[in-house]
C-alpha cells in the first residue's frame, strides 16, 4: 500500500485549498472587481442618460433636478450594494481576530464574501487549527510535567514524611510510660497532634496523585472525591453519575478528574453553598459533567484565573468545552462537554 505524499521535493507543506483558490482568481482581484462595478454603474448611467427622454437644460429645473437626484440614488444604492458582497466577511474576520480565544476549541468563522474574502477566512481557520494543535502539544507537554511532579510529591510525602510522623508516633508510646503521671497529658496531646499531621499528609498525597482513578476508574475516583470534600465544609454534596462511562484513555480520565477537583475545592471553600450537585451523563455521541451550587457566585468566576485556565487548558487538551455560568444569588455551574470521539478509548 502506497503512502500518499504530504509534501513537495522540498519537504514543504502543501498550501491550503483557500491559497489555491485565491491563486486561481489573483486575475479578478479585489481592486479590479471594484473598478468593474463602478465603471459598468457609470456605464450604465450614461446609457440611461443618452437612451431615456430625459434632458437636462441650463438652468436645470426643478423637476430635472429630481429625477438626477433619483437616478444618483439609485446607482449609489446598487453600486454600494454590489460592493457589500465584497467586503461581506471581512467585519466578522476583523471581530473574530478581536474576541479569539485559544482556550475554546472548534470554533471556526464561516467561510462567506468574494474570493479573496473567502480565501482569507479559510486562511484564519487554518491558522486557528494550527494553533490549537500547537496548544494542545504544549499543554500535554506541560501536563505530564505537572503530573509527574505531582507524583513525586505524593510519593515523597507518602514513603518520606508520612513514616517519620508514623516513627515519631511510635516513639512517643514508650515516653508516655516512662515520664512521670503530670507530663503524660502533654504527651497524650503530642500522639493525637502526630495522627491529625498523618492524616493531612495522607489526604494531601491522595489528591496529589489519586491512586484510586488509575485502579478502579474515573466513577470511583468521583465518588471518593466528593466524600472527602464532603466533610471540610457544611454544604452537602450530591452525587448523580452513571454507573458505567464509555471507554477512555487515562488522559481523558485525568483531565476531567482534575476539572472536577478544582471546581468541588472552589465550590467548597469559597462559594458558602449549602448544596453542590456533581452530574454526570453520556451518550453516543457527548459526555457532559457538570458541578453546580446554591452558593453566591464569585464576582470573578468569569477572570482568567490560575484555576479556571487550568481547567480551560485540560478541557482544550482533551478536545472539550468548558462553560461557566454565574449567576449572583442562585450559585455557580461548571460544565465541561467532551465528544466521545476525543476521550481516546
Amino acid at each position: 500500500m502506497t503512502t500518499a505524499r504530504t509534501t513537495d521535493l522540498e519537504g514543504r507543506q502543501p498550501r491550503p485549498a483557500s491559497h489555491r483558490e485565491f491563486a486561481r482568481t489573483r486575475r479578478s482581484s479585489l481592486y479590479v472587481r471594484v473598478v468593474v462595478v463602478n465603471a459598468a454603474i457609470l456605464l450604465v448611467g450614461l446609457l440611461l442618460l443618452l437612451w431615456s427622454p430625459v434632458t437636462v437644460s441650463a438652468p436645470v429645473s426643478v423637476r430635472q433636478a429630481i429625477v438626477l437626484v433619483a437616478a444618483a440614488m439609485v446607482l449609489g444604492a446598487a453600486d454600494a450594494a454590489l460592493l457589500k458582497f465584497s467586503f461581506t466577511g471581512l467585519v466578522a474576520l476583523v471581530n473574530r481576530m478581536e474576541t479569539l480565544d485559544l482556550l475554546r476549541p472548534r470554533d471556526r468563522l464561516p467561510e462567506m464574501g468574494g474570493a479573496e474574502t473567502r480565501a482569507l477566512i479559510g486562511g484564519f481557520n487554518t491558522m486557528l487549527d494550527r494553533l490549537e494543535a500547537e496548544r494542545r502539544a504544549s499543554t500535554r507537554r506541560s501536563v505530564a510535567t505537572l503530573e509527574g511532579e505531582r507524583e513525586r510529591i505524593s510519593r515523597e510525602l507518602h514513603d518520606e514524611i508520612g513514616q517519620r510522623m508514623t516513627g515519631i508516633l511510635l516513639h512517643l508510646g514508650p515516653i508516655h510510660d516512662e515520664v512521670p503521671e503530670t507530663a503524660r497529658p502533654r504527651i497524650v496531646a503530642v500522639q493525637d497532634e502526630a495522627r491529625a499531621v498523618i492524616d493531612e499528609i495522607g489526604a494531601l498525597a491522595w489528591r496529589m496523585r489519586p491512586a484510586i482513578l488509575d485502579h478502579l476508574g474515573l466513577v470511583s475516583a468521583l465518588t471518593a472525591l466528593t466524600e472527602s470534600l464532603g466533610g471540610h465544609g457544611p454544604a452537602r454534596i450530591e452525587t448523580m453519575l452513571p454507573p458505567r462511562l464509555p471507554p477512555m484513555g487515562h488522559e481523558a480520565e485525568l483531565a476531567i478528574y482534575r476539572i472536577a477537583q478544582e471546581a468541588l475545592t472552589n465550590a467548597v471553600r469559597h462559594s458558602g453553598a449549602t448544596t453542590i450537585t456533581v452530574r454526570m451523563q453520556s451518550d453516543e455521541t457527548e459526555l457532559v459533567l457538570q458541578i453546580a451550587d446554591d452558593g453566591d457566585a464569585l464576582p470573578d468566576a468569569g477572570a482568567d484565573g490560575p484555576g479556571l485556565r487550568g481547567m480551560r487548558e485540560r478541557a482544550l487538551l482533551i478536545g472539550g468545552l468548558l462553560n461557566i455560568e454565574a449567576n449572583p444569588g442562585r450559585g455557580l455551574r461548571v460544565a465541561l462537554t467532551v465528544p466521545t470521539g476525543h476521550l481516546g478509548g
